[in-house]
């Protein structure tokens, strides 16, 4: 399913990355990470009516927690990298 999904938003404005982990812990227990250009365009393809039924049996079987974050820390190449958010700017 995950597989699926991924190529299927990979097609959509704004992707720029699908990753997916597992708890070493709980085997039962899957990351999917999505990497967008803008929030707008990672709600547009994720609730478009033509994805629907590739993106919602994954999304539907998510926890109930909040599931889009911004990214604000990124240390990457020995180098750290600050962003501001996007959140709540006039």
């Amino acid at each position: 399913m995950v597989k699926t999904m991924s190529q299927v938003l990979a097609q959509e404005p704004g992707f720029l990355e699908l990753r997916m982990g597992r708890s070493p812990d709980d085997v039962t227990t899957l990351v999917v990470v999505q990497r967008w250009d803008s929030i707008g365009n990672a709600r547009r393809a994720i609730n478009s009516s033509k994805n629907r039924m590739d993106v919602w049996p994954v999304m539907s079987s998510a926890q109930d927690e909040p599931t889009m974050f911004e990214t604000l820390l990124e240390f990457k190449n020995g180098s750290a990298y600050e962003y501001d958010s996007v959140l709540n700017q006039d």
